[in-house]
């Protein structure tokens, strides 16, 4: 499946392609499994799924997510927020989740939550509105979270009754249920998280579906159903371990070996080979993820908007597209992945493969003889060795010696929002948290929180255009003024877009029912194994 720029994002969350059974050749008694067939019947509760992860877990504080989707993919498990993303994908909508119920005022100005019969946390006790006041207050105080910018607008909580509270806002904000239904704004209890102290992250206690069992920091987190879980239907399954698996071969070897019955994020280089495995499926997930390229625009060369330029102009995506992602990527006309409210490319051309154009601007820029810098990128990562090595031959030709500079994900992490590094590709996987602009948009232009997502960089006039797309609450208002600013981010390029891309996983035969929300994580309350 190669996806168009002018498929919306919300066509095809959720569709899988089922590739098993598509071998060629082979006799009766070698035939492909038919996996859609070992999956018919009613959903079947117990049994246990190992899961080959990518991303390690670091941290198991929603305050504080250094791993990146490692942290958060696990964080949902446990945790539960007020309203949450379509766990199915099947939609972009906000669903219910600790609250059942919901009203906001026509102002945008207050925000009535209900707090669902059977909210409980995995201790026994329920859910209550002082618990739900003191999360929102935590969450809003950049004291205690590094992610309190997400709660720009948020006042206070007003405690109505035991099962009803009221949100208060300063000011209206457009994606506001959005930075609710992340897992930074997870529900925590707040008398064993303030006996426990910092304590509590290590084995903390939420009203997700899923309870920790075991953390083996640097191998596996395994988890086991929540007995208390107020969702009857779900889950199904009595236990799920991730195992950390960063390096691309040793991932699919566990695959094949049946060590593990699902990968999370299928190597590039593996995809045509898996296809092709009787016992294997493979699923894609159209999402908001992308190559992200970050430029530390705190070092000279990169505070140049010439040589940012130069830099994207000089990348030849649709060659990488071809060579390294077998053309499942899309060329990217935003420095963002594809996002709701996105203008198509015939009305924001993607960026071209200009040689010549880029080296003109290096030749306009502070730097027309190049410079030296760091590539820093995840190590086991056999398509990011690939394009590292594509980028440092591509830029040469700019003048621009780049040494190339492979590490570990809690080394990326320290350095990338340390500012410590000249040139990155922080993470494995990149994806939005939300499918909307508004988090990567004011990551970017409004100083403070994340210093431009970790770039250092900064655009008076296009954070005013972003503060006022993030304060406009009528959807189509919303879908006027993100245009302009998509166009003026890519102009401004403090960071690089290489490409759009799907979500490959592949299970074996008899894991059934997988799903991801709309930003590619899964909770696995529908997913089912047989046998």
């Amino acid at each position: 499946m190669k996806f168009r720029s002018s498929i919306a994002l919300a066509a095809a969350a959720a569709v899988a392609v089922v590739l098993a059974g598509c071998a060629s050749g082979g006799s009766d008694d070698t035939a492909p499994t038919d996996e859609a067939a070992s999956c018919e019947g009613p959903p079947q509760a117990g049994g246990s799924l190992t899961v080959a992860k990518q991303n390690e877990t670091l941290s198991l504080s929603p305050y504080a997510t250094p791993g990146g989707f490692g942290d958060t993919e696990a964080l949902n498990m446990i945790f539960e927020t007020l309203v949450r993303m379509d766990p199915t994908g099947a939609t972009q909508d906000i669903v219910p989740g600790v609250a059942d119920e919901w009203t906001v005022s026509d102002d945008g100005l207050t925000y009535t939550f209900n707090i669902r019969d059977g909210a409980t946390f995995s201790n026994g006790r329920p859910v209550t509105a002082e618990d739900v006041q003191y999360t929102l207050d935590n969450w809003s105080d950049p004291e205690v979270s590094q992610w309190a910018s997400f709660a720009r607008g948020y006042e206070s909580t007003t405690i109505v009754d035991e099962s009803t509270v009221q949100v208060n806002m300063s000011q209206p904000i457009g994606g506001f249920l959005y930075s609710l239904a992340m897992v930074t704004a997870a529900i925590l209890p707040e008398a064993e998280a303030e006996e426990a102290g910092e304590a509590f992250f290590d084995a903390p206690i939420g009203s997700g579906p899923f309870v920790l069992d075991e953390w083996v920091k640097g191998s596996s987190i395994s988890f086991s159903k929540n007995p208390e879980y107020w969702d009857e239907a779900g889950p199904l399954l009595d236990e799920i371990e991730f195992r950390f698996i960063t390096d691309d071969n040793n991932r699919v070897l566990a695959l094949r070996s049946g060590d593990v019955q699902m990968v999370d994020n299928v190597p590039w280089s593996q995809v045509e080979a898996l296809e092709g495995e009787a016992a294997v499926t493979l699923e894609e997930f159209e999402i908001p993820s992308w190559i992200l390229l970050s430029l530390n625009n705190q070092r000279g060369p990169f505070a140049d908007q010439n040589v940012r330029q130069a830099l994207s102009l000089a990348i030849d995506r649709e060659g990488v597209n071809e060579n390294i992602y077998f053309g499942k990527g899309e060329l990217p006309n935003s420095i963002l992945p594809r996002l709701r409210f996105d203008a198509g490319a015939d009305q924001i051309a993607p960026t071209p493969y200009d040689l010549e154009q880029a080296k003109a601007l290096m030749a306009e820029s502070a730097y027309p003889d190049g410079f030296e810098a760091t590539l820093e990128y995840p190590s086991g990562n056999a398509a990011f060795e690939s394009l590292a090595a594509v980028l440092q031959g591509a830029w040469a030709e700019l003048g621009v010696t780049v040494e190339l500079v492979p590490g570990d994900q809690a080394t990326l992490s320290q350095n990338f929002t340390g500012g410590e590094y000249d040139i990155m590709l922080p993470y494995s996987f990149a994806a939005s948290d939300v499918p909307i602009p508004d988090e990567f948009a004011e990551f970017y232009a409004v100083p403070g929180g994340t210093n431009g997502f970790f770039t250092w960089w900064t655009d008076p006039a296009i954070e005013e255009m972003v503060l006022e797309f993030t304060g406009t609450i009528d959807e189509e208002e919303r879908a006027a003024l993100w245009p302009p600013i998509q166009e003026a981010m890519l102009e401004a390029q403090p960071a690089i877009n290489v490409l759009n891309l799907p979500l490959v996983s592949a299970h074996r035969d008899g894991v059934c029912g997988f799903t991801t929300n709309p930003i590619s994580q899964s909770t696995f309350t529908n997913t089912w194994v047989t046998g």
